[in-house]
């Protein structure tokens, strides 16, 4: 098998150009996002130039689109697929629909995301979602793929639940990269990152923060996304203009050097999370997190060891776990420090490589 850091990338030449529906303005743009020849045929160019020994897919749907299955599939080559939300199950990704658990897609019966209006409260993305999830499972979402990997046993659990053969699904967690040691020192701020919106938990934090007294840590938030003006707006009209920055979209080191300078960081979702990875991230740097009892979440954050779990949508559960770890600095070192330690040795990188390469032995036969 090649070695990892051998792979030619796949973009060697010229992106496949992104097909995704936000701004489209014509209806070939919108078609793009349901089949893309100019992916097909890029696949079917690798295939042939690579010669790999078995395909491991990730998020391919929405850009590279579900055309890619067919060379895919006619190449023979044994198929992985790590599964990043629930897609294969829901054809808005999420099992949440008008603020709630939703599971009622199940048995493929995907026209209930036009009746709930599942993406985004409207009728035509809410089509174009069903009409999508049909397209994407004729082509072979469900079939030309030999394995699928779940990142965590929520996911795994619900994926088993709604009709995803056993057979077909591995667990595998992300992992983690740690620093060199672990912070000597706290840090002054909570840090949110994420995508903005209502389902992330936003809103509860910033009822949180007005919650709080004077004095309290402030609050920095990374991440953008089509409710960022309307927290914005919100953030201010509670008074909140100062004590929260509102720092964009960050990565690499920048993200880095964030992680390492908060005293925690806190992620109030209420979706279904799959796994948590900006969790694992600041553990990963020696700094504890304060996240909601949903998902996969639990998996990542062992409450009261390196982290505080906290009921979904309550921001007086969320200010009181804000005032013990800015009142008791000393706790959320020591949370920080065995989270540190829990990613060198439950979510390691090594770990994470030896159990995809057994994997991969399986589907390869």
């Amino acid at each position: 098998m090649h070695e990892l850091n051998t792979l030619p990338g796949w973009f060697a030449g010229e992106p496949v150009a992104p097909t995704e529906t936000e701004g489209a303005r014509s209806v070939r743009e919108v078609l793009r996002f349901f089949y893309s020849r100019e992916s097909k045929r890029k696949m079917q160019d690798i295939l042939v130039s690579f010669q790999p020994e078995i395909v491991h897919l990730h998020i391919y749907y929405g850009q590279l689109t579900s055309s890619i299955l067919t060379p895919i599939r006619d190449s023979g080559l044994p198929v992985v697929q790590t599964l990043h939300e629930f897609k294969l199950v829901c054809p808005t990704q999420g099992l949440f629909a008008g603020g709630h658990f939703c599971d009622a897609c199940q048995g493929r019966k995907y026209w209930h995301a036009v009746v709930k209006r599942c993406n985004r409260g409207s009728v035509g993305r809410s089509l174009v979602s069903m009409s999508e999830a049909y397209l994407s499972e004729a082509s072979g979402a469900h079939t030309a793929v030999d394995r699928f990997i779940a990142v965590s046993r929520y996911q795994h659990g619900q994926l088993t639940r709604l009709g995803v053969p056993t057979s077909k699904l591995s667990l595998l967690y992300h992992f983690g990269i740690p620093t060199t040691e672990p912070p000597v020192s706290s840090g002054g701020y909570f840090l949110f990152v994420g995508r903005i919106a209502t389902e992330k938990g936003i809103g509860v934090l910033l009822d949180a923060c007005a919650e709080l007294g004077h004095g309290a840590p402030p609050v920095k938030v990374v991440g953008s996304g089509l409710e960022l003006q309307h927290w914005r707006t919100y953030a201010e009209e509670r008074g909140l203009s100062e004590h929260v920055q509102w720092l964009g979209y960050k990565t690499g080191t920048e993200l880095d050097k964030l992680y390492a300078g908060c005293l925690a960081l806190i992620n109030p979702s209420v979706l279904n999370e799959t796994f948590g990875l900006t969790c694992l991230e600041s553990l990963a740097h020696g700094r504890p997190v304060i996240a909601s009892k949903v998902g996969g979440i639990p998996e990542v954050v062992d409450d009261g060891v390196d982290g505080v779990l906290i009921e979904p949508n309550s921001s007086a559960a969320l200010r009181i776990a804000m005032e013990r770890l800015s009142t008791d600095r000393d706790v959320a070192m020591a949370m920080g420090r065995r989270g540190w330690a829990k990613v060198r040795h439950r979510f390691s990188k090594q770990k994470h490589y030896e159990e995809l390469l057994r994997i991969y032995g399986e589907v390869m036969g």
